[in-house]
């Protein structure tokens, strides 16, 4: 009985003009985003290409020079661009995608993408994760909310019950009917991520590793759309006419998709403040006064270095330029650490608040977890800057051994910088929190469309 009411709840939906209109919808611009992002994934990472190549040229022809003072000319490091972004971009367009290091000095990511954007930005990204997100959930409502409360006014329900068709296998079938359909219109847009994938998935980055991100992926998508055909049908279940059930899922779209997103990051940013940049200029430059400077003969931190190197006859050892400029980056790094360090907990400290909130919005859970397997969230970013700083502090500290060498032979011996962004199993594991939320709503969903259908009744 089930199975027989999930064919014609399907062949019903397919029918509907309406139905087809919608799919041709968002299937456009499910496309269009694709292309768009297809095209913009190629083009960075043709520029990085460039760039790093370029750069590379420019450091081995910088000519003859001081180790040190080649130390300060620095080099420019870019990041990562992940492939996965055809699909979920996120924080990509407004975190930096180049670093300069440089001596005594350790410096943010820059270049944001969406400053060389226009005012359209605020309007936000045509993403898949975009639509899948928002379109799709309003798409299963509009055609979810009277599936049940419709029958019940036009007096169709009590005739079906009333002939001993037991009301859950009524209420699963007409699910398993919409899900179908929603799985027959998410056929093409598969194909069409995989076309847009497949070109790119080799890039910097192993195969069968993106392709297994992608599936994941998939699977979180899947659980958040369940998730609303679920919530969908029980309101419909419940709900006395079909336009209230219309009234209340639409509000619930709202919260989901609009209020609650701006909530969390406010309760975020409450929780967990950033302080003011002027402020924090103001701790790293009163940091660095007190700390060891090369470049400062005249600071206690001086004075009270050169004093613990002199032996008893007042010399200092050959090799005290070296160590001057070692513990120099050392005490620096410290203090960068000690301040960059906080800032980058309070924001991991802030996505965690996002992510459980998303226990009160399933989209939140969708994001977090989207995010983490695309690779363009928060966790992937610091994991660059801190390759980039540790390649910094390793090209310093060679320059600052080379014994007084320098020209194109000691810059060949500088390896250029080299990333490897972080494994499968750590991008599952920053997921994993979203994945248990997903899991957590749609069992509740389930659950809730279990008891609202012992609800039905033939009168």
């Amino acid at each position: 009985m089930t199975f027989s009411i999930a064919r014609k709840e399907f062949q019903d939906t397919w029918r509907d003009g309406r139905f087809r209109w919608a799919a041709v919808i968002v299937l456009a611009l499910l496309g269009v985003s694709f292309l768009l992002a297809r095209q913009q994934v190629e083009h960075q990472r043709k520029e990085r290409e460039e760039a790093t190549k370029m750069e590379r040229d420019n450091w081995l022809n910088q000519g003859r020079k001081n180790a040190h003072a080649a130390a300060h000319y620095g080099v420019y490091v870019f990041k990562f661009v992940s492939p996965m972004s055809v699909f979920e971009r996120w924080m990509q367009p407004f975190v930096g995608s180049t670093v300069y290091l440089e001596a005594h000095r350790q410096n943010q990511a820059a270049f944001l993408p969406a400053q060389d954007s226009t005012s359209m930005r605020r309007f936000g990204d045509l993403t898949a994760a975009a639509c899948l997100q928002l379109l799709l959930p309003l798409l299963i409502i509009l055609f979810a909310f009277g599936t049940l409360a419709g029958e019940r006014e036009s007096g169709t329900l009590r005739q079906v019950l009333s002939l001993g068709v037991r009301p859950a296998s009524l209420v699963f079938g007409k699910a398993l009917g919409l899900g179908g359909a929603l799985a027959a219109l998410l056929v093409p847009v598969a194909a069409g991520g995989i076309y847009a994938f497949s070109g790119i998935s080799g890039m910097d980055t192993a195969t069968d590793e993106s392709w297994l991100r992608l599936a994941l992926m998939a699977c979180a998508y899947l659980l958040y759309l369940g998730t609303i055909l679920a919530i969908s049908l029980t309101v419909s279940a419940l709900a006395p006419t079909s336009r209230s059930a219309l009234s209340i899922l639409l509000v619930f779209w709202a919260v989901n998709a609009v209020l609650a997103p701006r909530l969390a990051s406010d309760l975020a940013q409450w929780s967990h403040p950033m302080p003011k940049l002027a402020e924090l200029d103001a701790k790293l430059l009163e940091a660095r006064k007190q700390a060891l400077n090369s470049h400062n003969p005249n600071s206690p931190a001086m004075k009270e270095f050169i004093e613990k190197h002199r032996d008893a006859s007042g010399k200092l050892p050959p090799n005290f330029r070296v160590l001057l400029m070692e513990e120099s980056e050392r005490q620096t790094n410290e203090v960068y650490e000690k301040h960059f360090g906080g800032i980058w907990d309070r924001l991991e400290a802030q996505d965690e608040v996002v992510t459980w909130a998303g226990l009160a919005a399933p989209l939140l859970g969708l994001r977090s977890a989207s995010v983490a397997l695309a690779g363009t969230d928060f966790t992937h970013h610091r994991h660059f800057s801190i390759a980039a700083e540790d390649h910094r502090r390793e090209f310093i500290r060679m320059l600052n051994n080379s014994h007084g060498a320098s020209g194109r032979e000691l810059w060949e011996k500088l390896p250029p910088f080299r990333y490897q962004p972080p494994s499968l199993s750590k991008a599952v594991s920053v997921a994993m929190p979203g994945l248990t939320i997903l899991c957590l709503w749609l069992a509740g969903g389930c659950a809730a469309l279990y008891f609202a259908s012992r609800r039905l009744k033939p009168s």
